[in-house]
């Protein structure tokens, strides 16, 4: 498990360095997110398969960077999602909301809703990305 974590930590990081550079695209973190998640299953890291994709967000999760809301949620789905839990939900949502830094990347790429639930039982976790990090603090530079 550990080892999932320093390959998502590098990834966040090198997300976060591209990022800040301006030549980022969403659909490339949604395909670098889909690789470590498939090889960490694969590997025996996770016992859930997940797939990342953007879909709609929470309308009530709005912020200043938001994307039309249809396209303001980063979404992953767990496949194999027979006998979820609380827990699993969470154990996935750390990897995502443990780097204050990443998230506020998600949001200026216009995130605002982090989605995660199962491919059929549609058990779920919503979590307001503004909550995570402090939007005007990010924006001041403070």
């Amino acid at each position: 498990m550990s080892n999932l974590f320093t390959r998502l930590g590098s990834l966040l990081n090198r997300f976060v360095d591209v990022i800040t550079q301006g030549n980022f695209e969403r659909v490339r973190i949604i395909r670098e997110f889909n690789m470590v998640f498939k090889e960490a299953y694969m590997s025996g890291e996770i016992d859930r398969f997940c797939i990342v994709s953007t879909s709609a967000g929470n309308p009530e999760y709005r912020h200043a960077l938001s994307t039309f809301y249809i396209r303001s949620g980063f979404k992953i789905t767990i496949q194999n999602d027979e006998r979820l839990t609380e827990h699993d939900f969470m154990e996935i949502s750390k990897y995502i909301l443990e780097s204050a830094p990443f998230v506020r990347q998600l949001m200026a790429l216009g995130y605002d809703t982090l989605i995660i639930i199962g491919k059929t039982n549609y058990k779920g976790l919503q979590v307001s990305l503004k909550e995570i990090s402090d939007i005007q603090k990010y924006m001041l530079g403070i």
